[in-house]
C-alpha cells in the first residue's frame, strides 16, 4: 500500500509545483503511461500486465490503438477484479500457489481504484541500489527530483538501443545521487558492455543526500525498503541519520586532502563498506555506524601497511578508516592520545642495538591485542623496560579505562594506523 501513498503523493507535489490539477487517475492515462509504455522499448517492468503481455512478451509495435486497448484493459481490471499483483503494484498474489503468496488473506481490505493507479506509479518512484533493495522516500525534494528524470532515462532508451529495457528504479539512483551531489555532467553509469545500467552503491546515494539538506530543517530522512521479482522481500521503514553521514565526509577535510592524481569527490566516489544495505538496516537507522569502511579491522590480525610509497587509492583507504575511526570515537583528544603514543612505541622500537629486534616484537605484539586487558599488560612489559614515558603510559591507561567496550577495539585500531604512520614517516 505504501507504493499507493507515494505515487498519491507524487500527483499533489506536480499539481502544487506545476499548477496542474490532475487527478491520479488522469495522470496515470495522459502523464504516466504514454511515457512508460508508449514505445516498444518499455522504462517499467509489470509482469503480466497488459502491457507485459502484449508488448514485453509479443514485441508487436505500439501504435496509439494498442497502447489504448492495453490502458482499457487495465481499466476493466482494477474495475471489475480483486486487487492483485498483475495490475496492484505491490500487491498480493492472485492465489495461494505463486510465490508471493504470503500476502493473500482472506480479509477484505479496502483498496480504491485511486489506489491501484498510484501504486504503478508509486513503484515507478523507486531507487534501487546496489543489492537490489529499493528506497522509497519520504521526501516532496526527492519524489519531484525522480519524476523530472523519467523523461531524461525515455530519451536515453530511445538514443541507445543496445541499452536494457525496464531500468527504471536503477536509473533513478544514478539519476538522484547525480543531481543531488550536483554533478550536472551527468553520465549514466553502464557495464562494460554498455547494455546495462549499473546499480547506484547506496553509500553514495547516502552522501548525496546528506549534502542536498544540509542546509534547513530536514536532518533525518524516512526511507520504506523493499525488493519486488518473483519473491517480494520488505525490510521496513528505515531512518537514514544525514547529520552522521556528512560529519563523516566533513572530518575527513578537516583532516586530510584527497591524494594527488584522484578527482576531488574521490572520498565518496571510492568509499567501499563492510556491509551490504540488508545488513545496515538491521539497526533501522542507517548512519555512521552502518559506513563502516570494508577491511578497517584487518589491523586486528597485525600492523596496517604503512602508506609509504603506496597508489593513491591505497592511501585514500588508509585515510577513510582513520576518518571513521575518529567519526566513531568523537574525541579529538583520543585521536592526538593515539598518535603521540604510537610516536612513544616507535621511538621504543628505535632504542635497542642494531640487528636486535626485541624491542620491535615487543611493539608488535602490544598492537595486536585487542582488549583493555591485554592491551594493557603489554604496555606493563613495554614501561618495564623503559619508564621514561611513565605519564604517557598511565594517561593511555586512564583513557582505554573509561572507554565504553565496544569503543576499545576503535581505539586501539586507530594506534595501530597511528603507528604505521610513524615507522612510514622515519
Amino acid at each position: 500500500m505504501y507504493h499507493s501513498v507515494t505515487g498519491k503523493r507524487l500527483v499533489e507535489c506536480l499539481n502544487q509545483r506545476d499548477g496542474t490539477t490532475y487527478t491520479v487517475r488522469q495522470f496515470f492515462d495522459k502523464i504516466y503511461v504514454p511515457l512508460f509504455f508508449g514505445s516498444a522499448r518499455l522504462l517499467q517492468y509489470v509482469n503480466n500486465s497488459p502491457f507485459d503481455q502484449e508488448i514485453s512478451k509479443q514485441k508487436k509495435a505500439v501504435t496509439q490503438a494498442l497502447l489504448g486497448d492495453c490502458l482499457q484493459r487495465v481499466h476493466d481490471k482494477v474495475q471489475g477484479l480483486e486487487p492483485d499483483a498483475s495490475f496492484f503494484l505491490g500487491g498480493p498474489a492472485s492465489g495461494s500457489t505463486e510465490t508471493t503468496s504470503g500476502q493473500v488473506t482472506s480479509m477484505r481490505v479496502p483498496v480504491s481504484d485511486e489506489d491501484v493507479y498510484a501504486s504503478w506509479i508509486g513503484a515507478a518512484l523507486g531507487l534501487t541500489v546496489q543489492g537490489g533493495f529499493t528506497l522509497l522516500i519520504d521526501s516532496d525534494d526527492v519524489l519531484l527530483m525522480t519524476y523530472d528524470g523519467w523523461v531524461q532515462y525515455r530519451r536515453l532508451l530511445e538514443q541507445t538501443p543496445n541499452l536494457k529495457q525496464f531500468q527504471i528504479n536503477t536509473w533513478n539512483g544514478q539519476w538522484v545521487a547525480n543531481r543531488m551531489s550536483k554533478a550536472f555532467d551527468f553520465d549514466p553509469a553502464a557495464d562494460k558492455d554498455g547494455n546495462a545500467l549499473e546499480t547506484q552503491p547506496w553509500v553514495q546515494l547516502l552522501f548525496a543526500l546528506s549534502y542536498h539538506y544540509r542546509e534547513g530543517p530536514v536532518h533525518q530522512l524516512l526511507a520504506y525498503v523493499y525488493s519486488l521479482g518473483q519473491s517480494n522481500k520488505t525490510v521496513g521503514f528505515i531512518r537514514l541519520n544525514l547529520p552522521e553521514v556528512r560529519r563523516l565526509a566533513d572530518l575527513y577535510r578537516q583532516l586530510y586532502t584527497v591524494p594527488p592524481g584522484l578527482p576531488p569527490g574521490s572520498f565518496e566516489q571510492l568509499y567501499n563498506t563492510e556491509l551490504s544495505f540488508r545488513a545496515a538496516c538491521e539497526r533501522t537507522e542507517v548512519g555512521l555506524r552502518a559506513l563502516r569502511p570494508k577491511d578497517v579491522f584487518n589491523a586486528q590480525r597485525g600492523i596496517p601497511k604503512p602508506p609509504k610509497n603506496v597508489e593513491p587509492k591505497q592511501q585514500l583507504a588508509f585515510d577513510t578508516y582513520q576518518t571513521w575511526i575518529i567519526a566513531m570515537l568523537n574525541n579529538t583528544e583520543l585521536m592526538n592520545r593515539a598518535k603521540e603514543l604510537a610516536e612513544s612505541l616507535y621511538q621504543f622500537r628505535k632504542q635497542e642495538e642494531r640487528g636486535k629486534n626485541t624491542n620491535k616484537n615487543m611493539v608488535d605484539d602490544l598492537l595486536k591485542k585487542r582488549n583493555r586487558r591485554e592491551f594493557i599488560e603489554g604496555l606493563t612489559e613495554v614501561l618495564q623496560k623503559d619508564s621514561a614515558k611513565c605519564d604517557l603510559f598511565e594517561q593511555a591507561v586512564a583513557d582505554l579505562l573509561a572507554l565504553p567496550a565496544d569503543n576499545v577495539p576503535l581505539f586501539l585500531t586507530l594506534l595501530s594506523f597511528e603507528y604505521a604512520v610513524a615507522v612510514a614517516k622515519a
